[in-house]
């Protein structure tokens, strides 16, 4: 089976923490701390995406997940 053939048979959850997953480096401890905080919402992961990538400072995928969540938190009140 392709990649491209398994990654259609995920649902958009699995999707969506599949690309967190990846953005952190498949390093757990910081996808389960901001699959906790998105919660599946598209917006959430889009301001996380972008934060995740100002964060670049930070020195462990942790440290700079813990940094775009925050991010990703204050800008949330700009969508309501």
């Amino acid at each position: 089976m392709s990649d491209v053939t398994a990654q259609t048979d995920l649902t958009s959850q699995q999707q969506l923490r599949l690309e967190i997953l990846s953005l952190v480096q498949y390093d757990t401890a910081a996808a389960k701390k901001a699959i906790d905080d998105i919660a599946d919402d598209p917006l959430k992961l889009e301001l996380f995406k972008r934060q995740y990538t100002l964060a670049q400072s930070e020195p462990t995928a942790v440290s700079r997940t813990t940094k775009a969540l925050q991010g990703m938190k204050e800008a949330l009140p700009l969508f309501e």
